[in-house]
């Protein structure tokens, strides 16, 4: 959250506790600028729907560490499913040898765990082909950081292919943009995690495998299903 947001938040608690919001300015600004330190890693959101939980269980006054704490719990409760690797299928546009992308898709992936903004990545998500006993071999050997580059340029093949096959139907490729936009999309489609146990609210993605199970379909001459 940033300092302009928490006159937003504040009032918000004040319907629960008109108390907390106090007459003199001055006071009001040391406040604001308190509450604002605290909360400074919290999304405006999730501090928002805090003061409601937090209120439909407790008839005690809420402090911003109450928010920060149940944050943290969040948070660590996401990473503790959430593998932290590299995933190279999610990213056919990083260049496997550039380090800087590498870097900045790992940082990306992990901030978007941990708002809530992606599902964690569980081990039994990654490739089944692949066991810890594989990768922990190929890391012994040294092959591990070739392997991952291997990886990556058959899935920035793969998500090419793919989205050629969409875009040579001018209807696929309409319905394509009127979903993401123009070009929005590398060709890169998520696993249904939905087979993996976990939860799936990918409307998005079911409708994006579906234009590119037609332009399979029709690039093997058969009906789609």
């Amino acid at each position: 959250m940033n300092p302009s947001q928490i006159p937003q938040l504040l009032k918000q608690v004040s319907y629960a506790d008109p108390r907390l919001l106090p007459d003199d300015e001055k006071e009001l600004q040391g406040l604001t600028a308190l509450w604002a330190t605290v909360l400074r890693d919290v999304p405006i959101d999730y501090a928002m729907q805090a003061v409601g939980e937090h209120y439909a269980a407790s008839p005690f006054p809420i402090k911003p560490s109450d928010i920060a704490d149940r944050w943290r719990t969040t948070v660590r409760d996401r990473m503790r499913q959430h593998t932290g690797t590299f995933e190279p299928t999610e990213h056919p546009d990083v260049d496997p040898d550039d380090v800087p992308a590498y870097h900045a898709a790992l940082r990306a992936d992990t901030r978007a765990v941990a708002h809530g903004q992606r599902q964690p990545t569980p081990a039994r998500a990654i490739t089944s082909a692949v066991t810890q006993a594989d990768v922990a071999a190929m890391r012994q050997q040294k092959d591990l950081a070739a392997y991952i580059k291997q990886i990556g340029r058959e899935a920035a093949q793969r998500c090419a292919a793919r989205r050629a096959a969409v875009l040579r139907h001018p209807d696929l490729t309409e319905r394509l943009h009127a979903l993401l936009g123009p070009g929005q999309w590398n060709g890169y489609l998520a696993p249904d995690l939905d087979s993996l146990g976990q939860p799936n609210d990918s409307h998005i993605r079911r409708q994006l495998a579906a234009i590119v199970a037609e332009a399979e379909a029709r690039a093997e001459g058969r009906p789609a299903a």
